[in-house]
């Protein structure tokens, strides 16, 4: 995979697991790709909703265990780990947030043009459950995410 990316990431929320309601959010956003030592990251800047300033966010992606951690206005260092229940504190221009990530699946696909991620989690927020969500990043070239992502 080049260097120079688009990556999609997609957020599923579910309020309640036996239903069909959930929120979903996307964002599409240029960035970075790179490997080094069997890791791959992936970076990339985020605009803050009200805010002139970016967050700038780095995944480190391993098989068994993915790392996200974001710079800036917002701020926080998740750790998502199949079977593990991981807490973060995640603070915000408006306050703090005591983040639980319950991590049920993490999957990892990778080819010569693209890479695909998808996480699922029970996610706390504050010591209480709050929703079950799954997020999924998909990174690929400049020029074949005009055609992937349109």
């Amino acid at each position: 995979m080049t260097k120079d990316i688009l990556i999609s990431i997609k957020g599923l929320q579910f309020d309640d697991p036996s239903s069909d309601h959930h929120e979903n959010v996307e964002l599409i956003v240029p960035g970075t790709y790179y490997e080094k030592n069997g890791t791959k990251y992936l970076i990339y800047d985020e605009d803050v909703p009200g805010l002139n300033e970016k967050t700038r966010t780095m995944m480190k992606l391993r098989p068994e265990r993915v790392e996200l951690s974001k710079n800036g206005p917002m701020a926080v260092s998740m750790v998502f780990e199949k079977g593990q229940k991981n807490l973060s504190r995640y603070n915000t221009p408006f306050g703090g947030l005591m983040v639980g990530l319950d991590t049920t699946d993490i999957n990892i696909a990778e080819n010569e043009d693209d890479l695909s991620l998808d996480i699922r989690y029970h996610l706390d927020l504050n010591y209480e459950y709050f929703a079950d969500c799954r997020v999924s990043v998909k990174a690929c070239s400049k020029e074949m995410g005009m055609t992937m992502f349109t």
